[in-house]
């Protein structure tokens, strides 16, 4: 009996994490339009990355964002550089980063990269008209994780973009 209410319980704590992530990325959306831009939002394009070596071995810089704790790189497939292949983070702090191949991506799946590591999950918001305040939400497999706020962020001019405007 112990070891069904285990079950159950791990069941809906995972449910409700995934519930808790897309409310977070619905409520990040916002509902009305406008700039892409937000007072604490710089946005531009990787070409101001132009000597960084981090996505060296890819198809190059898709997408780069900053947060407070992490510089985060979306890295391009070298057969389709419009495509992401490759999730980079450098931790500002000094520790090693996290280094992930994305196995399946939807282009599009909408306003968001979305990178999985066993059973760690990690969202990274695309700013626009919807997502003013873009966010990074890390899951854990235990059900936990956390969210920092986006402070920069730089797309690729030949990057296919995620979003649908129809």
């Amino acid at each position: 009996m112990r070891s069904i209410q285990s079950f159950f319980s791990a069941i809906f704590k995972q449910s409700l994490t995934s519930a808790l992530i897309g409310l977070s990325l619905i409520l990040g959306a916002g509902v009305s339009g406008g700039n892409a831009s937000s007072e604490n939002l710089t946005i531009g394009s990787t070409s101001e990355l132009v000597n960084d070596k981090t996505c060296d071995g890819t198809g190059g810089i898709l997408a780069y964002a900053e947060t407070k704790d992490y510089a985060l790189y979306i890295c391009s497939d070298p057969k389709d550089i419009s495509q992401p292949r490759y999730y980079r983070s450098v931790n500002k702090n000094g520790t090693p980063g996290v280094k992930l191949n994305a196995r399946t991506y939807n282009p599009n799946q909408g306003s968001y990269f979305e990178f999985r590591n066993g059973d760690y999950v990690y969202l990274l918001q695309i700013p626009s008209e919807n997502i003013k305040n873009p966010q990074l939400v890390v899951e854990f497999p235990d059900g936990s994780g956390y969210e920092q706020k986006i402070s920069r962020f730089l797309m690729n001019g030949e990057a296919r973009s995620p979003i649908s405007n129809k």
